[in-house]
């Protein structure tokens, strides 16, 4: 098990400990199912779950790309790493990886999500991809809410957390 007789000073500390290694190493402390807890730089406490899509808001109004994908979802179901989801203030998620969720909706299968809090730090390898002219990002929920504004105003005013639903699939 990773990790595993790792833990320093024999446990006596033992959550402030783990809490620790988990920090300083990135790896993971498994618990039960989709309560796994993972510890990295994108933020404390996020689990990895399969999500129904439905449920899932998207952060732009149309994806690209997407013919190709659901129909190897189709075929071979969810294959990759999570996509990143943000729960919002208003307790729902939303995703910053758009086109897979719009896949996987087509395709009539669940996705695999990494549920970020939306104070979580947004990692570094993430700051760039996601900064706009209008901010750069320090948390999971800044960076939605400013790819959020970088859409149409009808979208952005009408959505300001995210939409269900998609104005263009190709």
């Amino acid at each position: 098990m990773e990790g595993a007789g790792k833990i320093p000073n024999g446990g006596k500390n033992l959550l402030k400990d783990a809490y620790q290694y988990m920090k300083d190493t990135g790896e993971k402390i498994f618990g039960s199912g989709e309560k796994d807890v993972v510890k990295g730089a994108s933020g404390l406490n996020s689990i990895v779950k399969n999500v129904n899509p439905s449920e899932i808001r998207c952060s732009q109004t149309s994806v690209n790309g997407s013919e190709e994908i659901i129909a190897s979802m189709k075929v071979n179901g969810w294959k990759g790493d999570p996509i990143d989801v943000v729960r919002m203030t208003d307790g729902n998620l939303t995703t910053i990886d758009n086109t897979r969720v719009a896949a996987a909706r087509e395709a009539g299968i669940e996705v695999q999500a990494t549920i970020r809090n939306y104070n979580d730090p947004l990692p570094a390898n993430m700051v760039d991809r996601l900064t706009t002219q209008k901010g750069v990002p320090k948390t999971w929920g800044e960076a939605l809410d400013l790819r959020i504004q970088k859409q149409k105003s009808s979208f952005r005013n009408n959505n300001p957390m995210g939409s269900y639903d998609l104005e263009k699939m190709k």
